[in-house]
């Protein structure tokens, strides 16, 4: 329990008369981002205070609806410090011991300097320190009376963060190419086959989408196709030669397919750019890491992969892993994905194509840091899928993060794969508010 400060001002041979209590200067309120520092001086009164008086001070902090009351003075004229010590003897009350040695020990008539310490708090913003001081004693009573004697901001809530604009982006330009999946529009192949069999795997539903992919294409009147690209590969378990030659042939077989099964088109040889693929090392590793091999087995699996051996060393020491055990489950579940052809690019041109023209100049609005234009400029076109990314681009560098998620996720929808690293950058950037957001959450928690 808190106890009052006490001390003894007197002046002998006079008598208290009305507002001759102690005044009240140099006030202070301020803190140091932990606790709030009051001080004040106290000065007795022109007659001091008389020998039956007591005066008590009352200080206190509030804004209006919150208050928090600090340590009070009590100021005592003699004849009242001698009548309560009696009282407080007689009750037998141990507190007034520790009183008497305050007392003892403090100022006798001139200043007293007050100073108390209270921890800062939320609802500090703005604060005021106001002080009650009732005189006790005599039949001239003057009862309680209250003033302001400072006012500060002490609490500051801190900033909130502004959100932060990405510096990196990714535009897709239209007329350019049209991307698949790493994954997707793949046709597998028997083992050191080049001949096309619907029946096996998935082929057939993936031919169905491969030639829907060209129909879409050449629907569109405004599309003029350059090249479309077809990459073919071969599982590294043969020699390096021959897995060349399956890689292309089974390029070429996918390419005959797509030409006799469209020939409205008109599409020869030299409409396809074939990419060989030849041993297909990257497709090996993303399989085996997909695969339901044991994690620790996998590493090492990976380990020999990216090792600096030649190719033909290099499949020896995976053949050697544990006794072949690790090289069985490897062509038993890995190894058929990698014999295929894959449609991986459509290139083409546009004529009259103006929502392809909104987004070249978008782009470059963009790149200029005109981005309300951008918007602006690819609003009309809204519908058409080649504006989707931008749109997304335009709102992100605005800091519409929430806006801009829907539009990437419609490019993606649409096989532009380049989105997905402007959504990335917009998860890291609301994990950071995140972030931000709890600590300030937690800086505040501790004024509550």
């Amino acid at each position: 329990m808190k106890k009052a400060i006490v001390f003894i001002l007197t002046v002998f041979g006079m008598s208290m008369i009305a507002g001759a209590q102690s005044k009240i200067v140099n006030e202070s309120l301020a803190h140091d981002g932990e606790k709030v520092i009051v001080s004040f001086d106290i000065e007795s009164g022109e007659n001091g205070i008389a020998s039956n008086r007591k005066e008590v001070i009352m200080p206190y902090i509030y804004n209006g609806k919150d208050t928090v009351w600090l340590e009070k003075v009590e100021v005592y004229g003699k004849n009242r410090l001698k009548r309560e010590a009696q009282e407080a003897y007689l009750a037998k009350d141990p507190a007034w011991a520790a009183k008497m040695v305050l007392a003892e020990n403090s100022l006798k008539g001139q200043t007293i300097a007050y100073r108390e310490t209270t921890p800062l708090k939320r609802w500090m913003q703005p604060a005021t320190l106001g002080i009650k001081r009732e005189i006790v004693g005599c039949a001239c009573e003057e009862g309680m009376q209250d003033q302001t004697v400072a006012s500060s901001q002490l609490f500051q809530e801190p900033p909130v963060e502004p959100r932060r604009i990405p510096t990196d982006y990714a535009l897709i330009e239209p007329t350019r190419q049209w991307d698949f999946g790493q994954d997707e529009l793949e046709i597998i192949f028997k083992v050191s086959k080049i001949e096309i069999d619907s029946s096996v795997f998935n082929n057939e539903v993936t031919f169905g989408k491969i030639l829907a992919a060209v129909d879409k294409i050449y629907a569109n009147p405004k599309f003029k196709v350059d090249q479309i690209e077809i990459a073919g590969y071969a599982s590294p378990e043969g020699s390096v030669r021959f897995n060349k030659w399956l890689g292309e042939n089974r390029a070429k077989a996918l390419i005959n397919y797509i030409i006799t099964n469209r020939p409205q088109y008109g599409l020869t040889e030299a409409n396809f750019r074939m990419r060989n693929g030849e041993e297909n090392w990257e497709g090996l590793k993303r399989l085996t890491r997909a695969s339901n091999i044991p994690n620790e087995d996998i590493q090492r699996i990976i380990e020999v992969i990216d090792s600096d051996l030649a190719a033909e060393p290099k499949k020896a020491a995976l053949k050697a892993l544990d006794g072949g055990r690790l090289y069985k489950k490897m062509l038993e579940q890995v190894y058929p994905h990698l014999r295929c052809a894959r449609y991986l690019a459509v290139y083409y041109d546009s004529t009259d194509d103006t929502a392809v023209d909104a987004v070249i100049e978008a782009n470059d609005l963009i790149k200029e840091g005109n981005l309300q234009e951008a918007y602006q400029r690819l609003e009309p076109y809204k519908d058409d899928f080649r504006t989707f990314n931008s749109i997304g681009v335009a709102l992100m560098m605005q800091g519409e993060f929430e806006k801009a998620v829907p539009w990437f996720d419609k490019a993606l929808q649409n096989d532009f794969r380049d989105a997905q690293k402007n959504i990335d950058t917009i998860k890291a950037e609301l994990q950071y508010e995140q972030l931000k957001k709890k600590e300030r959450e937690e800086y505040l928690k501790r004024f509550e």
